[in-house]
């Protein structure tokens, strides 16, 4: 069996690595998701092809002979995105780190290095590989020598070639030479595409035979084509030409792959903080911490109270509860660590032995001077709140502060924070008991080793947290965490434990009645496509849409041609299909997200459905929610309205629902300053129509619905930084038209357009939005040279603003609200959801006027603006009703 050569073209790799994977960064900032997807790349193909050689080629720097040629070749090309330039260098040094050769010719391209290493590859009896998907290069296809395209874990051969062009890989250059290549800015010949140009090709065996008889052509529109741009055929020809004469040296030996240097590949991936590549130089993860930390086991019962006294005195105590599965409303606790300057741990038994070591340590738990200190804090209160353990004090949750201190970066793994704060390796969870199938289940391990991990974590969680707190800096961020973001993990923790009721038997027929409607619009479907398909095979609907129907497609992607909501939407105006099979989707995801499964989720020991608020997602500050999102209810559709009334009290109570309105433009206002806006909200006018009034030059009685709704995507569009595209597909209407309205108010309100201009340009400068509480979104693409990173960031710059604000107030007045409701003599109420700019109650009836007054005030009352806050107050049976 005949040796094999491994080529790799670096460039075509790494971009495809750098859009495969987006947004990988260090915590410091460096972008590191090319260098990680290409290193897998790479490692993996060598494992999968074991190949004798390898050569990775690269581009060399500086003017190329294709450029010389013709001066518009590649002029078409974006910059190299600016988070891609500093990880040609990572990855240059990472390839020679792993001692591979690699190859390179100055003035010519990575595509003719690779041609002439395949010539000289199969003259010296080697098969060849190719890793890349450059077109040019299925020139070099053969009985030996075939392309790799991993991504797609597919071989190139010649019969793909043909398969693909229409023509072997000997006549691909004739074939490429008429059809150009748009990314390259090659011109080929204009209106000739690549099954006519496969076709004359064959027909008269080449290309010099084709121009010189290109009178001979039957179709009128090639025959005039090729007599027109013949010399452009001919120029396209010599740029998709690979020269393979380049005076390149090939030596066996030195293509072989040598002894890796670990000391200089080590210190590279820690700097990037790859860590699966530093685990594969088996130098990563140790087994355990590089600091060692003695663990004491407290297992009896002396123990234990001796721990608890011990611990009462201690300025800080950091916690971490073992919970298997990792569920605070439905794990077992398996044991406790606890770190105040020494480790501790203490396994739980079984239900008794569990209650009778919670009752020991209870005094240490209940402590109201206490501060407790760990990840996830609100899960572990949980936890011990479902066994009768009330966790007092304060809780200064590390990851709550990480997100606070930058909320884009979403370190919020231990192992994470220990490698951005400080610079140790720590393993994580899924390190030392295993993943997915391998995972070793909590409560069947020693409580020895449970010891060693878990009382480690907890004394790191401690110098982390110091570490973590001494960054932020500013008054204001000190408050914003101190004063709002620690409180509100007690607020979210009695939410999730109060959690809401659903009506089961409502929702049982409202999925009868989805059923029942959904057959009905397959059998529209089917009518209209003439046969029955999947619906929900995006295969199938292609040849439905594409084919059968022969609709344009729009956008292509790996599989085919897309039909993905924007898609649908838009061909929609074509065809009666696309919006049935819209509905068809939107319905059947609303039935199996939220009618199929809420009944599912209702905990079997309190018979509610428990959501899981999170503080440390969203990058402008705004909670989310899960298990389930109720966010993504719709509000205003008929079903939404439906499924809201299977959100129900408890028997005797009420729920009161308490909105802000229209929060965001009021933000606006105050924060511009436009003496306009803010005498219309002093007013009470309704904003949209005060608006469209002044756009479209009316006065407010004349204001059509039409004219209301457009002025209103246009309001919520600019809060957003949506673009004249953006608006004009809302809307329906074209960009020229979207982009008058745009302009026009702007005109009328300048102060509004000064602002976001300013909002960017401040963030521009700063490096970060900030609200007006100080909460920063650090934005690094502010200044790229990429266009649409840049234009991504200026959005984010204006809307983090006014988002975050937004979601600033409405977590003031949560917490204001759970300290008034825990208050002696309140009413007998409890905070439940809280849903966008919504909070909901469930209240006795005999308490729901001082509520509604008691929550109208601290919402209205939260902050002092420009504008009045308002408030849109209802109560019910069911949340429909309150809404």
């Amino acid at each position: 069996m005949a040796q094999s050569l491994l080529l790799i073209d670096a460039s075509s790799s790494i971009f495809r690595a750098f859009y495969a994977i987006r947004e990988l960064r260090t915590a410091t900032g460096i972008p590191t998701n090319a260098t990680l997807g290409f290193l897998n790349m790479l490692l993996k193909v060598i494992r999968d092809e074991a190949p004798d050689f390898v050569v990775v080629v690269w581009d060399a720097p500086g003017p190329k002979r294709r450029t010389e040629v013709y001066s518009g070749y590649k002029a078409t090309r974006d910059a190299t995105p600016e988070d891609l330039r500093p990880q040609f260098a990572h990855i240059r040094r990472a390839v020679e780190g792993y001692r591979i050769a690699t190859a390179e010719y100055a003035g010519e391209e990575a595509d003719d290095c690779i041609a002439t290493l395949t010539r000289l590859a199969v003259a010296a009896d080697l098969d060849v590989r190719i890793v890349s998907t450059d077109k040019d290069l299925m020139q070099l296809v053969s009985s030996r020598v075939t392309l790799l395209d991993t991504m797609k874990d597919r071989r190139i051969g010649p019969a793909e070639v043909e398969a693909r062009f229409g023509v072997p890989p000997e006549l691909l250059l004739d074939v490429r030479a008429l059809i150009g290549d748009s990314s390259d800015n090659i011109p080929g010949v204009k209106g000739i595409g690549e099954k006519g140009a496969a076709k004359l090709i064959l027909e008269f065996g080449g290309l010099d035979a084709l121009l010189d008889k290109a009178d001979q052509v039957t179709a009128k529109r090639a025959r005039e084509a090729l007599l027109e741009y013949s010399d452009d055929a001919r120029m396209s020809r010599e740029l998709s030409r690979l020269r393979d004469d380049l005076p390149l040296p090939f030596d066996r030996d030195t293509c072989r792959i040598g002894e890796p240097d670990l000391a200089d590949l080590t210190e590279l991936f820690e700097e990037l903080e790859l860590k699966r590549l530093l685990e594969d130089l088996g130098v990563g993860s140790p087994a355990e911490p590089e600091v060692a930390i003695d663990v004491h086991l407290a297992a009896d019962a002396g123990a234990q109270e001796k721990l608890a006294a011990q611990l009462a005195a201690a300025p800080r105590v950091s916690l971490h509860l073992v919970l298997e599965p990792d569920v605070a409303m439905a794990g077992v606790c398996v044991g406790i660590a606890l770190a105040a300057g020494d480790a501790h741990y203490v396994p739980l038994g079984d239900a008794d032995e569990s209650a009778a070591v919670l009752e020991r340590l209870r005094p240490l738990f209940e402590r109201d001077d206490a501060c407790w200190v760990g990840m996830n804090l609100k899960a572990d209160a949980i936890a011990l709140a479902r066994r009768g353990v009330d966790l007092r004090g304060e809780l200064r949750d590390l990851s709550v502060a990480a997100y606070v201190l930058d909320p884009s970066q979403q370190v919020q793994k231990l192992d994470a924070l220990a490698r951005a704060y400080l610079q140790r390796p720590f393993r994580s969870v899924e390190d030392a008991f295993g993943k997915g199938a391998k995972r070793r289940p909590l409560d069947t391990i020693e409580s020895d080793e449970l010891a060693a991990y878990f009382g480690a974590a907890a004394a790191l969680s401690l110098e982390l947290l110091d570490e973590v707190e001494k960054r932020i800096d500013t008054p204001e961020q000190k408050d914003l965490f101190a004063s709002l973001e620690v409180p509100l993990i007690g607020v979210l923790k009695r939410m999730e434990l109060a959690g809401v009721r659903i009506d089961c038997d409502l929702l049982t027929d409202l999925a009868a009645e989805i059923e029942s409607d959904l057959l009905a619009i397959e059998a529209r479907i089917y009518s209209l496509a003439g046969e029955e398909f999947k619906i929900n095979s995006p295969k199938q609907l292609q040849r439905i849409l594409f084919e059968k129907l022969a609709l344009s497609p729009i956008k292509k992607t790996k599989t085919g041609f897309s039909t993905d909501e924007s898609v649908l939407e838009e061909l929609a105006s074509d065809h009666e299909m696309p919006a049935e099979i819209l509905s068809w989707r939107r319905l059947a995801k609303l039935k199996s997200t939220y009618v199929d499964a809420l009944p599912t989720m209702v905990h079997p020991e309190t018979g509610r459905i428990h959501c899981v608020f999170h503080q440390t997602v969203a990058a402008t500050g705004r909670l989310s929610a899960a298990n389930p999102n109720l966010q993504n209810i719709p509000v205003r559709t008929p079903l939404g309205l439906r499924m809201r009334e299977a959100f129900v009290p408890a028997e005797g109570r009420l729920l009161l629902s308490a909105d802000y309105s229209q929060i965001e433009l009021r933000i606006l206002a105050h924060l511009c300053g436009d003496e306009i806006l803010i005498e219309a909200f002093e007013r009470g006018d309704d904003i949209h129509v005060e608006t469209a009034a002044r756009v479209f030059d009316v006065a407010p009685e004349q204001v059509s619905p039409e004219q209301r709704s457009q002025i209103k995507a246009i309001n919520f569009g600019i809060l957003y930084g949506s673009s004249a595209f953006g608006i004009a597909r809302v809307l329906s209407i074209s960009q020229r038209d979207a982009q008058a309205h745009i302009d026009t108010y702007f005109g009328r309100y300048p102060r509004v357009k000064a602002f976001i201009r300013g909002s960017i340009e401040l963030a521009r400068e700063r490096g970060y939005s900030e609200t007006m509480f100080g909460r920063r979104r650090y934005l690094p693409d502010l200044n790229s040279k990429n266009r649409v990173l840049r234009a991504a960031a200026e959005r984010m710059a204006n809307n983090s603003v006014i988002q975050g604000t937004a979601a600033d107030l409405i977590k003031r007045a949560m917490v204001q609200l759970d300290a008034d409701l825990m208050a002696p003599g309140a009413p007998v109420a409890s905070m439940i959801l809280q849903v966008h700019d919504e909070l909901v109650f469930e209240v006795v009836p005999q308490d729901l006027d001082a509520l509604r007054e008691r929550v109208a005030a601290r919402m209205q009352e939260v902050a002092e603006l420009r504008v009045p806050l308002e408030v849109h107050i209802g109560h019910g049976r069911t949340w429909r009703e309150a809404h």
